[in-house]
């Protein structure tokens, strides 16, 4: 290229700023497409498609889409589609946005009107790319979606972990808290954690469609569907319509995706927090609102409705409009986590007893650990909280700290939440149900959610406490004989914008009673010539670099992290977005109301107590109660003025791989990859590309004769995760000659190769099935003189 020339920006290059009409608009157009272009699906996977035409103006007339057109590959779409409805629905309304950030701070949106038209429930039929064009008035749009296959089925079961908010700087900091070194090396002291043990290591990029920070619902929802989406959304692609959460283009996810094409499969879907918050509820609903908790809880027993509110005040429901076709609901064989208030009461739908449905559905219904520890078969719906389920700390270890939240029962009956179940207790009892119910394999994510929720409130230790024991799930896990046939991956959603940057000595920092400079750190007083508070003083306990000692280890003589409180030396650690708060590195004390319990480090004050005439809402101030008499280091907030919990950061995440996939991890990659991974290991595309060669057999046996003087002869063995292999070699040969087998067997679980070569009769391949280690094989030989 041409020095100063630079190169066409293509038009589904996001636009850069703030604030937008609709992401999904290509740069300069008004036609919008949904699935974007890029799209990928696994084959056979269902989706909506949605089409908008947009007229910017207060009174913009309605676009017209009488000549609407959709083509793939150059064929009308009814020819390609799978079961496509044979027009499209069409509807048009009004909608608004914000120009930019300072149009929002004015109030001042833009108006535009839609005509929109949809198709539901399509699929793609085999593997390849699809060019698709979009014609509409003056408007055309064109894009490619990519079909992907799957090859043989490699493993019976698949396990995905997600540590919400884990950054990879935050399994750093739980290693130094909980792992001693031999003169600084982790491998000849106690070792590196368990999810840094694994057989392979990669990383993922997070962002979404909209924004390049992404938040819990639209990250597990990419995890879940193989489809980049909007902030707050679940497995759809966000539209225009105002006053509809439901009405967005869906597309199937994994679990969905498995009851159709993988009956006999079990699903598992466990988390530490409201089993309908965003990460759980991924992987069984489908809303533009990851709020619409009651309509999320429904939707795992009851499938998809399109649900509209026609009494606000006392919060009806019922299924009306555009009809929207779509598979049956998840029904998950294992749902444990908090979130009892949408399952009864108020807060569910139609204050309607979901507890009751489940029974009737066959579910066993459990409300504590006790209960959980009592239950051998499924299916089972385990609820344990009427909201979130409390970190680490409070429910394992601080069990009389539970009773500051009287209403936290999962039952609604006003009620403390008392006996929680942990990860690891919920994660090894939905693993021990599903072996036993379901012969043909099992899905499951199991969620360490409060590792983000103690982040938020800057709750550095619960955070870390909870990570520690997302590790001893993993290792727990790995141990299990059914761990060999599970392809395992452990991942975060997101990051937290946490790090370490030195060693903090707390016996030093304690000695300072003042914020101020007026006394010097040798107890003399200061003459200050500014007003301005440096707090020098405290800030000689903090230690950088080389003055930067090893912290205590918080673990116990069980190898729980405990002993925090004991701790003098501690990590000196912060956000990168931080709120107005005083920091002063000691463990905190949970206040009462937050959800789960954990350090509140700021409050908020109405802005009209403040006197701003152009501060909308409330402003955060440090919480005083949140320390020691308001000692200690203060942070001035880096946040919107309203913002009451620091936020999620851009930095990629690990993926760690444990088991016979592990190789396809240890590489960079996008979010969506990892469906596709996950579907690749259990072979759940309808088409599969890999077509294996006449020369390999993938039909579970493989025979091969060859006769001559000197032979070879070689034979290769494909099987999915439950096939038994036979390879069966013939060599004949004359004396005195040569002869060679090689026999490859590539399962779920092993590959291995042997060959063995014999130079008189008799002995051809002798021992080669003990050479290649695998029971299943058998070789038949035999020496023929001619």
């Amino acid at each position: 290229m041409a020095s100063g020339v630079l190169a066409a920006i293509d038009p589904s290059t996001p636009s850069t700023g703030q604030k937008n009409r609709f992401r999904a608009l290509p740069r300069g157009s008004n036609l919008a497409l949904s699935p974007v272009d890029g799209a990928e699906f696994l084959a056979g996977q269902k989706f909506d498609i949605s089409i908008e035409l947009h007229a910017e103006g207060d009174k913009a007339e309605v676009p017209d889409l009488s000549k609407l057109k959709l083509t793939i590959n150059g064929k009308e779409y009814k020819d390609v589609l799978v079961e496509a409805p044979k027009a499209p629905y069409l509807s048009n309304y009004t909608s608004n946005y914000y120009a930019d950030q300072e149009a929002n701070n004015l109030g001042k949106k833009t108006a535009f009107t839609v005509a929109r038209a949809s198709w539901r429930f399509v699929s793609l039929p085999k593997s390849g790319d699809y060019t698709v064009e979009i014609s509409a008035g003056s408007e055309k749009v064109k894009a490619v979606w990519t079909v992907k296959g799957s090859s043989t089925r490699k493993v019976k079961n698949a396990l995905l972990f997600i540590g919400d908010g884990m950054a990879p700087t935050m399994i750093s900091a739980a290693r130094y808290l909980s792992r001693n070194t031999k003169f600084g090396k982790f491998s000849k002291g106690d070792g590196f954690l368990e999810m840094e043990k694994w057989d392979a290591m990669g990383k993922i990029s997070t962002n979404g469609l909209d924004s390049i920070i992404t938040d819990s619902a639209n990250s597990a929802a990419t995890y879940s569907s193989g489809q980049k989406g909007w902030v707050n959304t679940l497995n759809v692609y966000a539209d225009t319509t105002t006053g509809d959460d439901l009405d967005d283009p869906k597309v199937e996810i994994i679990t969905e995706v498995i009851r159709r094409v993988r009956p006999g499969m079990c699903i598992g879907v466990v988390s530490t927090a409201s089993i309908v918050d965003a990460t759980p509820a991924a992987f069984y609903s489908h809303t533009r609102s990851r709020g619409q908790g009651d309509i999320i809880a429904d939707q795992a027993l009851n499938g998809f409705k399109h649900w509209k509110q026609t009494d606000k005040a006392t919060n009806t429901w019922t299924v009306q409009g555009e009809s929207m076709p779509w598979g049956p609901a998840v029904k998950p064989d294992v749902m444990f986590g908090g979130g009892g208030e949408r399952f009864s009461g108020i807060k569910s739908l139609n204050s309607s007893d979901l507890y009751a449905q489940f029974k009737t559905a066959g579910y066993n219904v459990v409300h504590s650990k006790t209960d959980l520890k009592g239950v051998t078969s499924g299916p089972v719906l385990g609820i344990f909280a009427a909201q979130h389920m409390d970190t680490w700390y409070e429910r394992t270890f601080n069990l009389e700290g539970l009773k500051v939240n009287p209403n936290s029962g999962p039952k609604n009956d006003k009620t403390t939440a008392s006996d929680q179940p942990g990860l690891e207790e919920m994660t090894l009892k939905a693993i021990e149900i599903m072996e036993k119910k379901c012969k043909d394999g099992w899905f499951l994510m199991s969620e360490a959610a409060s590792i983000d929720k103690a982040m938020h409130p800057l709750d550095y230790d619960r955070g870390l406490a909870d990570l520690l024991e997302l590790d001893r799930t993993l290792h727990a896990v790995r141990n299990l004989p059914s761990a060999k046939e599970t392809a395992i991956f452990l991942t975060a959603d997101h990051s937290q914008a946490f790090d370490v940057y030195g060693s903090v000595d707390l016996g030093l920092f304690r000695k300072f009673k003042t914020n101020d400079d007026s006394v010097g750190v040798d107890g003399k007083p200061n003459t200050l010539t500014d007003k301005a508070v440096l707090q020098a003083e405290q800030r000689t306990a903090v230690g950088v670099y080389q003055d930067a000692g090893w912290p205590d280890n918080i673990l116990d003589e069980n190898g729980l992290p405990t002993k925090f409180k004991d701790a003098r030396y501690r990590l000196a650690a912060g956000k990168v977005d931080t709120l107005n708060h005083v920091e002063n590195f000691e463990f905190k004390k949970p206040v009462k109301g937050q959800n789960p319990l954990v350090r509140k480090p700021s409050v908020l004050k109405n802005q009209t107590e403040l006197g701003f005439h152009d501060v909308k809402g409330q402003v955060v101030f440090p919480d005083d109660s949140d320390s020691v008499e308001g000692l200690g280091l203060i942070r001035t907030s880096n946040l919107a003025h309203e913002e009451s919990q620091s936020v999620h950061s851009l930095q990629a995440v690990d993926l760690y791989c444990y088991g016979p996939v592990a190789a396809s991890c240890a590489k960079v990659m996008d979010n969506t990859d990892l469906f596709f991974a996950i579907a690749d290991a259990l072979g759940l595309g309808d088409k599969p590309d890999v077509v294996p060669a006449s020369s390999t057999c993938a039909a579970y046996t493989a025979t091969t004769t060859v006769t001559g003087y000197s032979a070879t002869a070689t034979v290769t063995v494909t099987t999915g995760y439950s096939a038994t292999p036979t390879a069966t070699v013939t060599v004949t040969t004359g004396s005195p000659a040569t002869a060679t087998a090689t026999v490859t067997v590539t399962t779920g679980y092993s590959a291995t190769t042997a060959s063995t070569t014999a130079n008189k009769p008799g002995n051809i391949i002798a021992n080669a099935a003990s050479a290649l280690g695998f029971s299943l094989l058998t070789i038949v030989t035999g020496a023929i003189f001619l």
